[in-house]
């Protein structure tokens, strides 16, 4: 029943690098860095960031053998780079060499920690706890805050062991009012689960109450929402449990416990407080459209529902592959003449571009613009691309300016739309081709066709070329951007500087966290301290605190950040070195490398990536795909065969230099199979060169065609999502 917030991944974590800080608020126990052994150290933490963990250890060998200064600090960071390699007793015996040769080392407490996680890796929770007893004897118990009594709560929680995990959850909640809200909340979980399997459910309720008021996304709320509601109903308290059932139904349709809140709400007898509609998308959403369609079925022709139930249900029998009850579903929906009549039509249109009769589509465009002329401009679109497709240019453009000019003004993004393929269809370099483009890219900048417009009015296209062998001057901030943030922030009274030292406190923790290994409870302290700025609309102590994320080599964390920010004031409101953390370069000495060793453009590997795993080397998806590069499975052992690695394992897609050589390689491989042709080598980096062939076949080489013709949402999305990512990093980085 228990939803973690974030999942401890022990051993990616434990070699997370990181710059050492003492002295913050409990942590005092704890070393400070010492600069010189640091420096020292230093290319064996590179190696380690890399993921060439064998290569590190060898280092950290030699250094501790040729240096008695350093040799504890370098033990320690071999140990951890051993276990990141998958060697538990390995990385143990080191931790132990350390503890026996050098026992009064300033070592001994971060050791102590190492071997907490070493042994937990390992499946030795009991061991774990011993060495976490040590570390809090060495340290003090409090000297990481609440957090070493969470990994005090996770390893009981392991071992069974119900009013430990309880006992430990609450010290931790205890300690700094619990901590940021991330903190809390798995704290908050700790101690439901075990209130929970202890037979307290009153209490594992309250817990879990307190988990639900700190949500902060849709998926977790809906999640508390069913947990709650499954603990309300093992008390009897039905009708609170069937209130929380049913808020997920309704305001969470979309959500993975849709389903289960559907099905416990009929096994309480509590299925009538849920129209068939409601519970019919709820189907949809969990893809079981047999089931939809059911309860679509359900809803009379008199119901104010019935309209969307119709939609819906034709929906589902597309997914079946039923195109004809489809149709028959959209067409009653058109033909009723009601509020959804629009969408029905537009449906229908779609359908019969898809099936090659553009003259049905065509009549189909127009009723939709009758039937919605709130919807006019957008239904002049199809009905100009329509034409424009059969080569009919001429009613293409009396379209497209109809929708421009008719009804109700057309939004910002459909105009740039209209104004984009208007000047498609003028002659090319006209004057009023260029003014077409010009008013396109006025309509909606930081749309895709506003950005399309841009690139035509530039008259360049994204290069594929790639900046000279590892190249990473453009990495560094420019002195026209150094200008620019300091001319900002003196609007503020601020320096960069004096922002930097706002924030160090508050962060100070995040960074023992990161020394320590726990990277996901680092992340949770820097998502409180950005969530304090955020709130107060503080932009400038948000940027600094996107600045340490990128100094402590946590891209994900400043790309996160950098959302924030525009989210807030805006792109355009931004200077250039702060649309730089909405666009980080994440690990772009590594991408200027391979891009290198590869002739792709890293600007393009950046876009990518940022859509890909957000610069999360530890990400994965559903599909298995795996690391910074997305890289699934099999695609992954076609790689490594041609690239001669016998000794490759799955699990080394978690390895940047791994994940982001894999990625380049086979982007390298999809541009020599597309001409370098940018949008066909995205569609099949994300859809598979099948498809892209028989796409290319049916819509040609037009690349804003391809874009538009392609069946597939999630692909047609993804093109977009990645050129946007491509523009702006060509914007931002691409020196002249």
């Amino acid at each position: 029943m228990r939803a973690h917030a974030l999942v401890l991944l022990i051993v990616v974590a434990l070699v997370a690098p990181s710059t050492r800080a003492g002295g913050a608020r409990g942590t005092a126990a704890l070393p400070p860095a010492n600069a010189a052994a640091e420096a020292a150290l230093q290319p064996g933490e590179q190696l380690v960031r890399r993921g060439d963990y064998a290569q590190a250890e060898q280092f950290y060998a030699d250094a501790a053998s040729q240096n008695a200064s350093i040799a504890p600090r370098a033990l320690l960071l071999q140990a951890r780079a051993t276990l990141a390699d998958g060697d538990t007793a390995a990385a143990e015996d080191l931790v132990q060499q350390l503890l026996a040769a050098y026992p009064n080392s300033d070592q001994t407490a971060p050791a102590y920690f190492a071997l907490e996680q070493i042994r937990r890796a390992a499946g030795d929770c009991a061991g774990a706890l011993r060495a976490l007893d040590a570390f809090e004897a060495a340290a003090g118990a409090t000297a990481i805050g609440p957090y070493a009594a969470l990994q005090r709560a996770q390893c009981s929680a392991t071992l069974g062991d119900w009013p430990s995990e309880l006992a430990a959850a609450q010290s931790a909640l205890s300690i700094d009012g619990g901590g940021p809200r991330l903190t809390q909340i798995e704290a908050l979980e700790r101690a439901g689960e075990a209130d929970q399997r202890m037979g307290r459910k009153q209490q594992a309720l309250d817990m879990y109450n307190r988990s639900l008021s700190l949500a902060g996304t849709r998926a977790y709320t809906a999640e508390m929402l069913f947990t709650t509601a499954s603990v309300a109903r093992s008390m009897g308290q039905t009708d609170l449990a069937a209130e929380r059932f049913r808020s997920i139904v309704v305001d969470y349709a979309d959500q993975a416990r849709g389903p289960d809140a559907l099905d416990a709400l009929n096994d309480l007898g509590r299925g009538a407080s849920i129209s068939p509609l409601q519970a019919g998308l709820v189907r949809l959403n969990a893809k079981d459209y047999r089931a939809a369609i059911d309860q679509f079925d359900q809803v009379d022709q008199g119901s104010p529902d019935w309209e969307q139930a119709q939609l819906n249900r034709a929906e589902a029998e597309l997914k079946l592959g039923n195109s004809s009850s489809a149709r028959d579903g959209f067409q009653s929906v058109a033909d009723a003449a009601g509020p959804g009549s629009g969408a029905a039509w537009l449906r229908i249109g779609q359908l019969d571009e898809r099936d090659g009769d553009e003259s049905s589509a065509e009549s189909d465009y127009q009723n939709m613009a009758q039937a919605a002329p709130e919807r006019a401009a957008e239904a002049m679109f199809h009905l100009g691309f329509t034409r424009f497709v059969r080569g009919d240019r001429s009613g293409a453009l009396e379209a497209w300016r109809s929708g421009i000019a008719g009804g109700g003004p057309p939004s910002p993004t459909v105009l740039a739309e209209l104004e984009y393929w208007l000047a498609k269809a003028l002659p090319a370099g006209s004057a009023d081709a260029t003014d077409a483009f010009n008013r396109a890219a006025a309509a909606d900048p930081e749309s895709f066709y506003g950005l399309r417009a841009q690139e035509q009015i530039s008259s360049a296209t994204l290069s594929m070329a790639a900046l000279p062998p590892r190249s990473s001057t453009w990495l560094a901030l420019s002195s026209s951007d150094v200008q620019e943030r300091a001319n900002w922030f003196a609007a503020f009274n601020l320096t960069p500087e004096r922002a930097a030292q706002d924030v160090a406190p508050a962060l100070r923790r995040a960074e023992t966290l990161l020394d320590l290994g726990l990277r996901a409870e680092a992340g949770w302290e820097v998502d409180g301290v950005a969530q304090q700025y955020a709130q107060a609309h503080d932009i400038a102590h948000l940027s600094a605190v996107a600045d340490w994320a990128t100094a402590h080599d946590q891209p994900q964390l400043t790309l996160r950040i950098g959302k924030q920010m525009r989210d807030l004031v805006g792109l355009s409101a931004l200077p250039r070195a702060l649309q730089k953390q909405v666009y980080p370069a994440g690990w772009g000495d590594l991408v200027a490398e391979q891009a290198a060793a590869y002739g792709v453009d890293p600007l393009l590997m950046l876009a990518l990536m940022r859509q890909e795993s957000s610069f999360d080397p530890h990400a994965q998806s559903g599909a298995q795909a795996m690391g910074l590069t997305q890289v699934v499975p099999s695609t992954a052992r076609t790689i490594a065969s041609r690239l001669g690695r016998d000794d490759f394992a799955l699990r080394d897609l978690f390895k940047p230099s791994v994940s982001i050589e894999f990625g380049t390689w086979f982007l390298q491989q999809l541009l020599g199979d597309y001409k370098g042709r940018l949008f066909p080598t995205l569609a099949a980096y994300d859809a598979g060169g099948g498809n892209v062939g028989r796409w290319l076949q049916r819509y040609g080489d037009d690349p804003d065609l391809l874009v538009e013709e392609i069946p597939f949402a999630e692909t047609q999305t993804y093109l977009r999502i990645v050129y946007d990512n491509y523009w702006h990093y060509e914007g931002l980085y691409r020196t002249p």
